[in-house]
């Protein structure tokens, strides 16, 4: 469509000039030319009047009637002069005579003075009448002429146009071939008769391209299905390392466990203890008696099951199931402090949760757990790394807005230094003494939040300590 369009606009130009020239040069014929014409014959038959008018003028003088007669005679020779006429100064004729092939419709008449060179008296009045239909002979063939010129002009023309029509036909053709390529379809090489040195370099260029672009779509093609297996590769590679580092930070939260349980069991541990002794030394004094046996082995039973449902909760706790499903945060964070609860009671560190939202999150319960107990260890040795902090407390609110769950968890340990907050979610990046800290904590942290949760684990610094800003998604 685009060829043609363009053919067809190059009609119309054409057209546009032919009236804009044509026309012009009719209008100037059949208003001009008359009247230029029309003024040279009358230049003419003035300056053939003025030479004879002292010729006239010494024949009248001298009374010479043949002479004037024979001089007079000499305006017929041109044939557009019909009527010549001398009259005295009274108006007597005393010259006249007509043109013999008289059949002129239209004239023009004019008169002039003869005037004596010796008196410069007006002897006699000289009258010349002359035809102008040789001005409309003359138009009536440059109108023929200009008519033929123009045609012959036109024919020109439609054979340019029919010339140039059937090599734009050719392009039109290339154009709508190549606007039906498709990338993903191979297609036929273009092909066509036409013998013209610039449609062939034109059609063979078009063909080498669309060769290129075919043999490129092939490389891509390849080169894709390689990238795929590249990315599926490094993903599961990728995978594999999470589920190390996941693994790695689940041993090192194990260890920091177990520390846990020490401190859970030491006072059960010596209350069993001490209910022991008592009973064997009242055995051994012969004062054991029924009431003080039940009472101690009560004590004991009592302790072994603290210790029994502690061991349970850390069982729970590192429990591999990985089942999705929609939970309240709050409840696994009581859970994580109950689990601390007397680590944080031995190192004099207080806590509070205010919940000020009742919706619930979407993920694997297990590991959000994981996330609360890496962030409250890092709060904790924070804490116990001041010198003598004025308070030892930490935090958790739990809010919510529109469309997310923010859980806030601040403590009174100083702070993240700014040159370090930066990098703080960087794996194996650790501020802890050797030995003390692996450095995948907070990284798995964030990275269980954002793959896992779809949201964000974010830092900031507060007047008396680190934030740590938790963004879920809520329950939809």
């Amino acid at each position: 469509m685009m060829t043609h369009s363009l053919i067809g606009k190059f009609a119309w130009v054409f057209w546009l000039l032919y009236i804009a020239v044509i026309a012009p040069i009719f209008i100037f014929i059949q208003i001009n030319v008359s009247s230029v014409l029309n003024e040279s014959e009358r230049a003419k038959i003035e300056l053939v009047t003025e030479t004879l008018k002292p010729i006239i003028s010494a024949y009248l003088s001298f009374d010479q009637q043949e002479m004037l007669s024979d001089t007079m005679r000499t305006f017929f020779q041109n044939p557009n002069i019909l009527d010549v006429s001398l009259l005295d100064a009274h108006q007597k004729v005393i010259f006249e005579q007509h043109y013999p092939h008289s059949k002129i419709q239209e004239t023009t008449t004019f008169s002039t003075p003869v005037i004596d060179t010796i008196t410069h008296q007006v002897q006699a009045t000289l009258v010349i009448s002359y035809s102008n239909n040789f001005v409309h002979d003359l138009q009536t063939k440059l109108f023929v002429q200009l008519l033929l010129l123009s045609l012959f002009a036109l024919f020109i023309f439609s054979l340019t146009y029919w010339y140039f029509r059937k090599q734009f036909f050719v392009l039109r053709l290339l154009s709508n071939w190549m606007g039906s390529y498709s990338i993903d379809t191979p297609s036929e090489p273009f092909k066509s008769n036409n013998t013209n040195t610039e449609i062939i370099t034109i059609t063979s260029s078009a063909n080498k391209m669309l060769e290129s672009i075919d043999s490129y779509r092939c490389q891509m093609e390849q080169i894709n299905n390689e990238l795929e297996e590249r990315v599926e590769h490094e993903i599961i590679k990728r995978r594999e390392k999470e589920q190390l580092l996941i693994h790695q930070s689940r041993l090192a939260a194990m260890g920091e466990m177990i520390e846990s349980i020490a401190h859970q069991w030491r006072q059960p541990l010596n209350i069993i203890g001490l209910s022991v002794a008592d009973i064997n030394m009242k055995r051994t004094l012969g004062l054991l008696e029924d009431e003080a046996f039940e009472k101690n082995t009560t004590i004991i039973n009592n302790n072994l099951a603290f210790m029994s449902n502690t061991i349970d909760d850390f069982r729970n706790f590192f429990s591999t199931d990985k089942e999705s499903l929609y939970f309240d945060p709050s409840q696994p964070i009581h859970e994580i402090f109950a689990l601390l609860g007397e680590q944080l009671r031995f190192a004099n560190i207080t806590y509070q949760v205010d919940k000020r939202c009742d919706k619930k999150i979407f993920g694997v319960v297990n590991e959000f757990k994981q996330v609360i107990l890496n962030i409250l260890n890092n709060a904790q040795d924070a804490i116990k790394s001041q010198p003598s902090p004025n308070e030892k407390k930490i935090k958790v609110i739990l809010r919510c807005d529109a469309n997310h769950f923010y859980v806030d968890i601040s403590d009174t340990g100083g702070g993240v230094p700014l040159s370090i907050i930066e990098r703080i979610f960087d794996p194996y990046f650790t501020t802890k003494l050797h030995n003390k800290g692996s450095g995948i904590g907070l990284y798995m942290s964030k990275v269980i939040i954002e793959q896992h949760f779809e949201g964000t684990l974010g830092v900031s610094n507060t007047d008396k300590g680190a934030l740590f800003t938790l963004k879920l998604a809520l329950e939809q």
